[in-house]
């Protein structure tokens, strides 16, 4: 049987695309990530958001259930997600940062799992269940004093959604990593740029030049580009960068 990871319906990495937030323009939220070597986990992307929100908790317990998220998405097919009619409540912006699947599932990503929330009961168990976990707790220590594997349940929850009618995003092929996601510069695949040339003259203003050695050496591509650009792009990266014999 043939590898079913050559499949051209799956892909090999995982892509964190970046936004507009508080009046900073997701290009730069993708330099300061590159800055900083990391992904800040700033919201709650699960069902039980809402709860978690109005619940007396501390800020390290709210803090565990925020999540980093990536898409599988294969890479021709990235732009889908950043177009402007798109319906999603937060819009994403064509710039991102591209990594190794095996990568993340290395530092414990998973797949986000979604439940139907119209032909089961399974919104209800679900829900009746992450109340039963969290009652009479409001800090990681005490889930920490009542359960072995506290970690994880904050974990599982953090990963599910519903899907409806009116809400199906199941087709991003969402995963999540739980708090932060700090990286090294050698876990970058590539950088996704809407203009890969433009972007890289803005980071040699704003970073270090011992941070830009390393990002020189990381191939920068366009979100509209079709595979064999992006491999044009990435073997050329590569070709420039072999050692002189």
């Amino acid at each position: 049987m043939n590898d079913p990871r050559e499949r051209k319906d799956f892909s090999r990495f995982l892509v964190h695309l970046t936004r507009n937030t508080r009046g900073i323009k997701a290009e730069e939220n993708l330099i300061n990530m590159l800055d900083h070597r990391k992904i800040e986990a700033r919201n709650f992307h699960c069902l039980f958001g809402p709860k978690i929100k109005k619940m007396e908790l501390t800020k390290k317990l709210k803090k565990s259930f925020k999540t980093v998220c990536f898409t599988e998405t294969p890479l021709d097919q990235i732009f889908k997600l950043t177009v402007e009619d798109f319906p999603r409540r937060i819009k994403l912006r064509p710039y991102g940062l591209v990594f190794w699947r095996d990568v993340l599932l290395e530092k414990g990503a998973n797949p986000a799992i979604y439940i139907n929330g119209d032909g089961t009961n399974l919104n209800k168990y679900l829900i009746n269940e992450f109340d039963r976990h969290f009652k009479n707790i409001s800090a990681l220590k005490g889930l920490k004093n009542n359960q072995e594997y506290y970690q994880e349940i904050v974990h599982y929850y953090s990963l599910i959604n519903l899907i409806s009618d009116r809400y199906d995003f199941s087709w991003e092929r969402e995963w999540r990593c739980n708090g932060d996601f700090k990286f090294k510069y050698r876990d970058i695949v590539t950088i996704i740029s809407d203009s890969p040339e433009t972007f890289l003259e803005k980071c040699h203003k704003n970073l270090t030049k011992n941070k830009m050695n390393y990002i020189n050496r990381i191939p920068i591509i366009s979100s509209r580009w079709g595979y064999e650009r992006v491999i044009d792009e990435m073997s050329e990266k590569l070709w420039n960068m072999r050692p002189n014999k």
